[in-house]
């Protein structure tokens, strides 16, 4: 298929200069992964969409951006990205980065494909280089092609953000004071790219590193202000940095949990790969899953308290995220992280956790416990350090210890109980996955028929107990779940 179209793209521009620019460009001198070509044309507008009119008719090409006039085919997992210029040296210098500004003439390059990504084969002196973008490459460096970079497209702030994470490049002074100067424009972007750039960055394993440099910068503000409330709140129990610094720890715990999951957690590898695939999802519930932290928090005796901080934090992360148009079902997912976050350390008080405990969440969560128990073993450990979570890797797999009298408020004990209980959890997750489609055996007719009841919350608070009463086993059929519910009659009635 991508031969095909490549064959049918060099017939088109045997006429026209066009060029491979940017990031594939780039990654072919790092020697890396190639999954995006951006081919540009050197020619007027109308003879290229005569070029676009005629490879549609081969190939499934569709308007990407259609203001700027972007072209996209997707095949597969790969995507190649088509414009236009009327000149090539204008359009390199109004460009983001000096890494990504290289560019070379198509018939110099010899493309291939696999299933995963493009293969070029070109000469080194057939790359042309008119912004330095070889040397910073080579530096490793982020470096912005002028002054004018950010203000032309505010969302080059993220995006220098997330070459940091993808390509470990540091961004240089001059570029980073650009951006920290200019860090309000980025809410000129559309919440769309903004939100693509964030999963971008929490799908890399620096996601705790650069969100904690772009609260440095204040980049982190301009999209969640809510997060700036906070450095100051829990100093005296979290430091310099208060609940945001606890905040970016459970990121770090995550970047460090997902780089080698069978290390830390006992989940079935079947499940690691959901998580996996869910992780930047996961990681914007560990960033937002305190943030109502400051709005909640009270002395109470002489503790500071945040009674309720989870579900309301699920309630302000669910206008965040529909501000920057996460999907429902994605809101659906994160709120359900956030406003259950700590149900399973609830449990580690315990020294008995029953099977009708896990399951009812198991039941209640359903396909999200798996993320709920990443969020939860984030949450945790991040209250010892990285240092000590290492040397106590093998300690918090084994079933939980016995509790004598009490756990202490903090410390590595309290820890490691709790990592014990979310391991114990995961290693018999599949024990639990029968709760996912549990139904009532009777429905809300059949309580009022019994009963003899109109409509009314009654009804679902019956069915809840029924469902209770299935997870522990003691309703199996119709006719037990009636038999209960008569018992309710016969008690209403004395």
């Amino acid at each position: 298929m991508l031969k095909f179209i490549f064959m049918e793209f060099l017939k088109e521009f045997k006429d026209n200069n066009a060029y491979i620019v940017g990031g594939a460009i780039r990654n072919y001198i790092l020697k890396k992964e190639i999954k995006d070509l951006d081919i540009v044309i050197e020619t007027q507008s109308g003879n290229f969409l005569s070029i676009i009119k005629k490879l549609s008719k081969k190939s499934n090409i569709f308007p990407l951006d259609l203001e700027r006039k972007i072209y996209r085919i997707n095949a597969g997992k790969l995507t190649i990205d088509i414009s236009h210029t009327s000149d090539i040296i204008s359009d390199i210098l109004k460009r983001d980065f000096t890494i990504n500004s290289l560019f070379v003439d198509i018939n110099k390059v010899k493309i291939k494909t696999d299933k995963n990504s493009f293969i070029l084969k070109l000469k080194s002196d057939d790359i042309k280089d008119i912004t330095g973008g070889v040397k910073d490459i080579k530096k490793g460096i982020i470096r912005v092609i002028s002054e004018n970079s950010i203000k032309d497209d505010p969302l080059r702030i993220l995006r220098a953000y997330r070459f940091w994470a993808t390509l470990e490049f540091k961004i240089e002074n001059k570029t980073f004071k650009i951006i920290k100067d200019s860090k309000v424009l980025l809410m000129k972007s559309s919440p769309e790219r903004i939100r693509e750039e964030l999963i971008k960055i929490f799908q890399t394993d620096l996601s705790a590193w650069i969100i904690s440099n772009m609260a440095k910068s204040g980049v982190l503000f301009v999209i969640f202000p809510q997060l700036k409330l906070q450095l100051k709140c829990a100093e005296v129990y979290y430091g310099k940095g208060g609940v945001l610094k606890h905040t970016i720890n459970v990121l770090r715990r995550m970047d460090i949990l997902l780089s080698n999951p069978q290390k830390y957690i006992n989940l079935p590898s079947e499940i690691i790969e959901e998580v996996k695939n869910d992780i930047s999802t996961i990681k914007m519930a560990g960033l937002l899953h305190d943030i109502a932290k400051p709005h909640k928090a009270n002395v109470i005796g002489d503790r500071l308290r945040f009674f309720g901080h989870e579900e309301y934090g699920g309630v302000i992360a669910e206008r965040i995220l529909k501000n920057l148009r996460y999907s429902n079902n994605e809101i659906r997912y994160i709120r359900a992280l956030i406003s259950n976050h700590l149900r399973i350390g609830n449990l580690a008080y315990n020294n008995i956790i029953t099977q009708k405990a896990i399951m009812r969440i198991f039941y209640e969560l359903k396909e999200f416990t798996s993320g709920l128990l990443i969020l939860s073993w984030a949450d945790h450990s991040s209250y010892i350090s990285e240092k000590k979570l290492e040397k106590s890797f093998k300690i918090i797999k084994e079933k939980p210890f016995f509790i004598k009298t009490k756990l202490p408020k903090t410390g590595i004990k309290k820890t490691i109980r709790f990592l014990q209980v979310v391991n114990m959890i995961s290693k018999n997750y599949s024990n639990y996955t029968s709760a996912y489609n549990l139904k009532p055996v009777i429905d809300g007719n059949i309580i009022m028929k019994t009963l003899n009841i109109p409509p009314s919350k009654e009804v679902g608070l019956i069915i809840k107990r029924i469902i209770n009463l299935q997870i522990e086993g003691k309703i199996k059929t119709k006719e037990e779940a009636i038999k209960y519910i008569k018992t309710l009659k016969m008690r209403s009635e004395r």
